[in-house]
């Protein structure tokens, strides 16, 4: 805590002061003067180039970092602005890039897609910094998710998907392959997913996956899987998989490893449905045999700090966590990892039967789920088991967490208009 020190007021006597006698200095020694010595010179910066990169490229990756640190001098800011440094700077950070705040599907007004901040000045980002442009009301759109700074959308009506980059304002439209539509030219899209490549800026290299169903209610339903790479701007790997069960159009992907997994939905037992990009193929997992399921439960994929896939359960207040391992014989089983009671955890009282706990969203980066109980919408750390009441809702809905390097991609936007003469910079 800083205290502060206020000086003595100086008294000063109405009477004439006393004059003190001279004392003799006879046979006493002679005063020496104290050297002080000069305050220590803080340390120069260093004058390599490549010595000073290495110190900023460890400044922590909030919004605020970089900018802030762009404003000591010219030579910073040529620094923290240099396109290899920020893919540097994305790279040394990839583990842990900031959740800034999320979407809420069926908020949107006027086709706005409104975003909701979670962070603290000053590293708040306002609401309307990266809230959607405005889409035409006569087309239908669909809010599929978000990762490494992009938004992915579909819109139903021009038969395309649109890869965001918010903060940037850039977009690329990408049409939907002619095999994920039906016979009437109609798509069958279910689900989508997206990823920026390791140590890319946003839209400079990513790749998109969409999966289409053929559904029938007297037999097994056939999903179908197509990705799209930036490199070549093609759809390829159209691949399939016969199932009991759909992808569930309320929950996003999660990203564990080099595999995409969604929640399959409409079959005994439930599921999970995995793509995986190196393989170029899909396949079910079943849900862990003996967990505590209920005619209320939610579920949730996880992705464990180790990077293995995990999958929450809620039942009522209890929150199981399973994980994927492989046993003595190598043969991938679920584990009972830990169990949380959400009511003990958060303060609440029992449950009534209107007023059950439910998963909204599930940042995969920070391992940070967002529940809702009573009206009241929860933000849980699931590692630190720290968590915040962000707000009060009654709508029971999909929310999008939004994580991104905003920092790097802001020096970015900066130098690219300034390099092109504008003056003006909306970054």
């Amino acid at each position: 805590m800083t205290q502060t020190n206020q000086a003595s007021p100086t008294l000063h006597s109405s009477h004439q002061s006393t004059r003190r006698p001279q004392q003799s200095t006879e046979g006493l020694l002679p005063m020496r003067r104290r050297s002080v010595s000069p305050p220590a010179a803080l340390a120069p910066l260093p004058d390599d180039d490549d010595m000073l990169e290495e110190i900023l490229l460890r400044l922590p990756p909030r919004p605020s970092s970089l900018p802030r640190a762009s404003l000591v001098c010219k030579r910073w800011f040529r620094l923290l602005s240099d396109p290899r440094f920020l893919r540097r700077f994305r790279a040394f950070h990839r583990r842990n890039p900031p959740l800034l705040g999320f979407f809420i599907d069926g908020l949107d007004v006027d086709g706005i897609r409104r975003f909701f901040p979670t962070l603290d000045p000053p590293d708040r980002i306002p609401s309307t910094r990266l809230t959607t442009a405005p889409q035409p009301r006569d087309e239908r759109w669909k809010f599929l998710g978000c990762r490494h700074g992009l938004a992915l959308l579909l819109n139903r009506t021009r038969l395309e998907v649109t890869v965001w980059d918010l903060i940037a304002g850039d977009q690329r439209r990408v049409a939907v392959p002619q095999e994920l539509l039906n016979s009437e030219g109609a798509d069958l899209v279910r689900q989508g997913a997206l990823l920026c490549e390791e140590g890319q800026m946003p839209l400079e290299a990513f790749k998109v996956v969409l999966l289409a169903d053929d559904w029938h209610p007297d037999r097994n339903n056939q999903v179908f899987a197509s990705l799209y790479d930036s490199k070549t701007s093609a759809w390829c790997y159209l691949t399939s998989i016969s199932t009991r069960g759909l992808p569930s159009p309320d929950k996003p992907s999660i990203l564990v490893g080099n595999s995409f997994y969604w929640l399959l939905i409409g079959c005994e037992g439930g599921g999970i449905l995995e793509f995986n990009l190196d393989r170029k193929s899909l396949a079910v997992i079943k849900q862990p045999v003996g967990a505590d399921v209920t005619q209320y439960s939610c579920f949730q994929i996880l992705r464990f700090e180790a990077g293995g896939l995990g999958l929450a359960i809620l039942s009522n207040a209890n929150l199981q966590f399973w994980e994927r391992k492989a046993d003595s014989s190598s043969v991938a089983r679920w584990m009972l990892h830990k169990t949380i009671d959400l009511d003990q955890l958060l303060s609440l009282k029992s449950p009534t039967q209107t007023s059950w706990h439910v998963i909204l969203g599930y940042d995969e980066d920070g391992h940070v789920i967002f529940t809702s109980r009573a009206r009241q919408v929860y933000m849980i750390q699931l590692k630190t088991l720290q968590f915040r009441n962000l707000f009060e809702s009654n709508l029971i809905t999909t929310y999008h967490p939004y994580t991104s390097f905003y920092a790097a991609v802001f020096m970015f936007c900066i130098a690219t208009k300034l390099n092109e003469g504008k003056t003006e910079v909306r970054c």
